[in-house]
């Protein structure tokens, strides 16, 4: 859902020829691109918050809350030797959740920035969402480790038990704040560009 509606960002002023429209107003120039950087965060975000709380909702209504000190068994697939406190495996899981779609938000945002049309922005978007899972497949090594910071790997449950247990976690979170930082800054470069063409 996210990337059918945030690649239409950028795209579709370009898809409709409305972006001298656009930058020929007084404050299409400045606010144009804050507005509608904060409204994808924003529909983020929301839909984020959506799925948490509704998943929440759903468990609470079926298992119910009390015990959860004792449900990390149930949670991890892997037998570790030191003891896992539930909430704060639930708090990594939901953080490096956030940051996924996050990251998905920002990299839809480039791709919609470079793209013409709506269509072209959903497909690269999807491309770009699926890619790392090719890379991991054919290539390994320490390329592996810049592959997990990609969102796709941020949402997989085995990826949280790495994060949560390894010396990586930090790299991890490097490498994709990064990536989050220059496709955000690249895809504002490439859309005020487009107003001087």
């Amino acid at each position: 859902m996210i990337i059918c509606v945030i690649s239409t960002i950028f795209a579709e002023e370009s898809q409709t020829k409305m972006l001298s429209l656009i930058f020929s107003t007084k404050e299409g120039r400045r606010k144009d691109i804050t507005a509608k950087v904060l409204a994808s965060f924003t529909f983020t975000c929301f839909i984020f918050l959506c799925i948490v709380l509704s998943n929440l909702i759903l468990c609470w209504m079926v298992y119910g809350l009390e015990g959860a000190e004792n449900i990390s068994a149930l949670v991890l697939s892997d037998c570790r030797m030191q003891p896992i406190l539930f909430f704060k495996y639930l708090i990594v899981l939901i953080s490096l959740n956030f940051q996924a779609v996050l990251s998905l938000n920002a990299i839809t945002m480039c791709v919609s920035a470079y793209q013409e049309s709506s269509f072209g922005a959903v497909i690269v978007a999807g491309v770009c969402w699926g890619m790392p899972v090719l890379i991991r497949v054919f290539f390994g090594g320490f390329l592996a480790v810049i592959v997990n910071a990609m969102p796709v790997f941020l949402i997989m449950t085995g990826t949280v038990n790495d994060i949560y247990y390894n010396y990586m976690s930090e790299i991890i979170w490097g490498i994709n704040l990064l990536v989050v930082a220059g496709c955000l800054v690249k895809g504002i470069i490439t859309y005020k560009e487009k107003q001087l063409a």
